[in-house]
């Protein structure tokens, strides 16, 4: 890729530079940061092995390399369909240190699926488990390459030990990447039965990574558990993986998000923070009754992707001892969190605030694209659109089927129906609720 297919218009971006909302820093750069003032911190760990901040840069650099020896130019595309593992934090940084753009392909993907990202984003490389225990994956990456008649090259990553490593690899080397520059694809666009690619730069996801540590107060002393798929944007952003390597914080990969598997990782580790999403909550909930030491030093789970029950969640709070925030986002930008300090005790609704005060948002009504009426409370109800800091202007190579989900204003028409709640006496942020 060797121009953002969809820059912000130059006026907003240049404002978003001056103003500093955007910073200079990338992905691949804070990571080598945090290797240069707190090498020996802990970073990463799986049910494999550990790796400090130090440690972590070394092999990204070295994966960096390893890429690039094995054919990964600069600007190709490359579909990261990897476990949640070291191993698929290794790839993801050493990708983008290489300058190559991952794709973020979950693990549940079939062969059908792959190839349609694959020719969505003009994918060069595929990166896939290279042990039979990961059998369905290794099959799908099999089949979606022999479809594709050598248009994507298959690469086998270890799990257990990581990309292969160059030899010669200076480990105190900074970054080489630039803010401006594509970080990631991820998949967007629910709506649209095509695949809809959302390019994201460092500087405007670091921006919503940024915004989302300040809402859910994440800092260095969080071990956040990651059961949930990693490659999901609300697992990787929101504030997830990449919140906890912008803060200095630990990562734990957990293999998958059941009780059974991540007892034992919440004790080992001392997690304090996971993200999940609502059907995995009275499992966890019926779990900590079992054994509640397991989850003695949980502090926050964050829970998105679908709407989320409030008697549950106060259930949870009261059974777990923990803060439930609820996530709302999008690939293609907004993120709106539940006040971290709400009472769920003696407020029953849904307090969705957008991150930044930047955040644009107009409720229309859906049929008729008309901007929805207050009513005397200052509530509106009708489809989200937004624009913004951190909300992309449009679709990688979007097909005709797409358009009208971003407009000629920059609107991102989400689809999603809300209720707008304007700033009150009772609570002095503008807030969402989805219907």
């Amino acid at each position: 890729m060797t121009r953002d297919p969809m820059p912000p218009p130059a006026a907003k971006a240049d404002e978003y530079r001056t103003d500093g909302t955007w910073g200079e820093q990338t992905i691949t750069g804070l990571v080598a940061d945090h290797a240069l003032l707190h090498p020996g911190r802990p970073a990463a760990t799986d049910q494999h092995r550990s790796l400090d901040y130090g440690g972590l840069w070394r092999r990204a650099r070295e994966a960096a390399a390893g890429f690039t020896i094995d054919g990964v130019a600069a600007g190709e595309r490359v579909l990261l369909h990897l476990p949640n593992s070291v191993a698929w934090l290794e790839c993801l940084l050493g990708l983008i240190e290489a300058g190559a753009v991952p794709v973020m392909s979950t693990e549940s993907l079939r062969a059908s699926e792959l190839i349609e990202q694959a020719r969505a984003v003009g994918a060069s490389h595929l990166l896939t488990p290279a042990e039979v225990t990961f059998s369905a994956m290794r099959e799908a990456a099999v089949e979606a390459v022999r479809n594709l008649d050598g248009a994507l090259q298959l690469h086998e990553i270890p799990i257990a030990t990581g990309p292969r490593s160059a030899p010669g690899v200076d480990a105190q080397a900074t970054s080489s990447c630039r803010a401006e520059d594509p970080a990631l694809i991820q998949i967007g666009g629910p709506r649209c039965p095509d695949v809809l690619p959302v390019v994201r730069r460092h500087e405007d996801y670091l921006c919503s990574v940024e915004l989302s540590n300040a809402a859910c107060a994440l800092t260095a002393d969080a071990v956040m558990l990651i059961g949930i798929p990693a490659s999901h944007n609300y697992t990787m952003a929101s504030p997830g993986i990449m919140g906890a390597l912008l803060a200095g914080a630990h990562v734990v990969f957990a293999p998958d998000p059941t009780p059974s598997t991540c007892w034992p990782l919440l004790a080992a580790h001392g997690c304090t923070h996971t993200p999940l999403v609502p059907s995995l909550l009275v499992p966890w909930l019926e779990a900590a009754g079992d054994d509640p030491a397991a989850v003695a030093g949980l502090r926050v789970i964050w829970v998105g992707g679908a709407p989320l029950d409030l008697t549950l969640a106060a259930r949870v709070e009261a059974g777990l001892g923990v803060r439930v925030q609820e996530v709302y986002g999008m690939a293609e930008g907004l993120v709106a969190y539940s006040p971290l300090d709400m009472d769920r005790t003696s407020v029953a609704e849904h307090r969705l605030v957008p991150m930044s005060e930047r955040d644009e948002i107009r409720i229309v009504d859906p049929s008729s694209g008309v901007d929805a009426v207050l009513d005397g409370e200052g509530r509106s109800r009708g489809e989200l659109l937004c624009r913004g800091p951190y909300t992309v202007a449009g679709f990688l190579g979007a097909p005709e089927g797409a358009c009208g989900i971003f407009d000629a204003d920059g609107w991102y028409h989400s689809g999603d129906i809300v209720e707008h709640q304007m700033p009150d006496a009772g609570f002095g942020k503008p807030r969402l609720a989805v219907l």
